[in-house]
């Protein structure tokens, strides 16, 4: 039976894109972390800039993504509607509250369980706290790495796709340079003391 796309489908779809580019974008820092030793910091540095560059390209006047209708704001066409965060509370047009909301919240509940109920969250802390410890008890210390990073940077593609589908519905060139919510959100962590309640009242508090 052959499956169909539905404009019902581009909501999840959307948010499932933003989440495996998350995690593939960050995994090139694990790898080589876990191959060259390059500092984690370092490497995810400049795969920002390397990231503005790509978007600022795609959305540039004449780039492949750009709205021909926005040429003196080169930015992309907006999202359709039915990729759209509903909004439950408050207008649409004056960012009222959306529906990302819940999706964050469970996203929190998933870390959580995650990174203290389960066995891969156990070996990401193990190697995270003592990477020489934990090889001598028979983790793959590489492997983690890898995964934490992955990790990391599909719960930063969820973020993002939150941000995009529920506000501003496009990808303005001008918005490319002063977007700060990623470093926020080394903050929020470092301010929640990287648990699951501590983010979530260092979010509330940034937010």
């Amino acid at each position: 039976e052959i499956y169909t796309l539905s404009l019902h489908d581009a909501l999840p779809i959307s948010i499932g894109g933003a989440v495996l580019a998350g995690a593939a974008w960050a995994a090139i820092a694990g790898v080589l972390k876990a191959t060259v030793g390059a500092h984690e910091v370092i490497s995810t540095i400049m795969l920002n800039w390397i990231a503005i560059w790509i978007g600022e390209w795609l959305v540039a006047d004449g780039g492949p993504l750009q709205n021909a209708g926005q040429a003196f704001n080169p930015s992309s066409n907006q999202v359709a509607a039915s990729a759209q965060l509903p909004v439950f509370w408050g207008q649409q047009q004056l960012q009222g509250l959306d529906i990302g909301i819940f999706i964050a919240l469970a996203a929190l509940v998933v870390f959580w369980a995650v990174l203290n109920r389960t066995t891969l969250g156990y070996e990401v802390r193990a190697v995270g706290f003592n990477p020489d410890a934990a090889a001598y008890g028979g983790i793959n210390v590489r492997k983690n790495i890898v995964r934490a990073m992955a990790i990391s940077g599909a719960f930063a593609g969820l973020a993002g796709a939150l941000d995009m589908l529920g506000y501003l519905y496009q990808y303005s060139q001008n918005d490319i340079p002063v977007g700060q919510v990623g470093f926020l959100g080394i903050a929020v962590a470092l301010l929640g003391r990287n648990t699951a309640v501590g983010v979530l009242l260092g979010s509330l508090l940034f937010g």
